[in-house]
């Protein structure tokens, strides 16, 4: 199974200190709903769908995607794809801190087209379905990119940050303004959806219960749970289970600790209930999912 069915929140890194800029090629288990499970991470994505379609949700917002369509997902932006199960879907996407293009100096380029866009008051078009000239532009480039990525040809490095200057030029060109207090409502929710998460990240092996998330963050049980499903696309119960049933996913596959061990070690107390989740996210009960692992 790819390992980004086990980080919810990023960790891999995407590319070096010196040339922070990667390319990621994803071909998702058909066997999972959750084709990228909810995740955020600081440097932009881009992603274009090379087969298949899939619903995915960037912080409050969900598009309906489908091969040659272009995603845009923004530094620290809480991201998530579902799809059918048995149904195709595969993508690869480009990720880059947006450092990376600053300029040296706080000059008219740096004000006007980069801070604009980090403090959200030029607002990128997320989701593209090329059929105008500059959105047929960007893909041919993002295609240019791959091509010089995989190559690496003598001075590869200075063509590629050449081709995303040209790339945020089409989006700046084409952006929309801010509505400010929209932005700034949309930003609070995610920011405490985020938290949530954090704190799940942190006691997933000790019991959770909505009253304790309430109170941990001073919002009543209802509007914690609308905010939360309004974010992430998943109520607050089955990311709980989600993230605890990935963890166990990870330790059946590393370790020989009894299956029974290994729920209590995720914070299910029951087995059998521990069975029907598993199966129901994974679609496969935790034995048959070692054997599987053992076998590969």
């Amino acid at each position: 199974m790819n390992d980004s069915f086990y980080l919810l929140r990023e960790q891999n890194p995407h590319g070096t200190v010196l040339f922070p800029f990667m390319i990621h090629q994803l071909e998702t288990d058909g066997s999972l709903r959750e084709r990228v499970p909810c995740h955020w991470h600081e440097e932009i994505e881009i992603l274009m769908v090379t087969r298949g379609s899939a619903q995915i949700a960037v912080d409050e917002r969900s598009y309906r995607i489908k091969e040659g369509d272009i995603i845009f997902i923004g530094s620290n932006s809480l991201h998530s794809v579902k799809e059918e199960l048995g149904a195709p879907f595969d993508f690869w996407a480009i990720d880059f801190q947006q450092a990376f293009l600053n300029s040296f100096v706080n000059d008219v380029v740096q004000q006007q087209y980069f801070d604009s866009v980090k403090n959200h008051k030029v607002i990128f078009r997320e989701y593209l379905s090329p059929t105008e000239q500059w959105e047929r532009k960007i893909q041919t480039l993002l295609k240019e990119i791959q091509g010089v990525f995989t190559q690496k040809i003598k001075g590869y490095e200075l063509l590629i940050k050449a081709k995303l200057y040209e790339i945020w030029y089409l989006y700046y060109a084409h952006a929309e303004q801010e509505n400010r207090e929209a932005v700034e409502h949309s930003y609070d929710k995610v920011a405490v959806a985020k938290a949530v998460i954090a704190y799940i990240q942190e006691h997933y092996n000790s019991s959770i219960s909505l009253v304790e998330l309430s109170g941990a963050f001073h919002v009543s049980e209802g509007h914690l749970c609308r905010l939360f499903k309004t974010v992430t696309k998943m109520s607050v119960i089955e990311y709980i289970n989600f993230y605890r049933i990935s963890i166990s996913a990870k330790l059946l596959g590393e370790t020989r600790r009894e299956i029974g061990e290994v729920a209590g070690m995720v914070g299910f107390n029951n087995i059998s209930y521990f069975n029907k989740v598993f199966r129901k996210y994974m679609q496969i009960t935790p034995s048959e999912f070692r054997h599987n692992a053992d076998s590969r």
